[in-house]
């Protein structure tokens, strides 16, 4: 977990804990809505670094699989698919 989540997460337990403590309502609703907008950035900053490890993850497995080797062009069958033969067509 970054620090800024780790922030972001006590901003949110602090704002609770205010809330709690909070003996006007308004004064509780500012501290809840505070609460859930840290906690908010928080899941934000959580769902970013999941979705990087997981593209990085499909990153190094393909970077690692054999079979995903790029074929290389064929010059002379490209030739011959601009003179209008099908590739592997017999002619005559």
């Amino acid at each position: 977990m970054s620090a800024s989540c780790q922030f972001y997460l006590d901003q949110a337990a602090l704002c609770a804990k205010s809330a709690q403590g909070a003996t006007l309502a308004n004064q509780r609703a500012t501290y809840e809505r505070a609460g859930a907008a840290w906690q908010a950035l928080a899941d934000r900053e959580i769902d970013i670094a999941t979705a990087r490890e997981k593209r990085d993850a499909e990153r190094i497995a393909r970077q690692i699989e054999p079979d995903h080797i790029v074929a290389m062009p064929d010059p002379a069958r490209d030739a011959i698919s601009l003179f209008g033969a099908a590739p592997g067509a017999q002619t005559r």
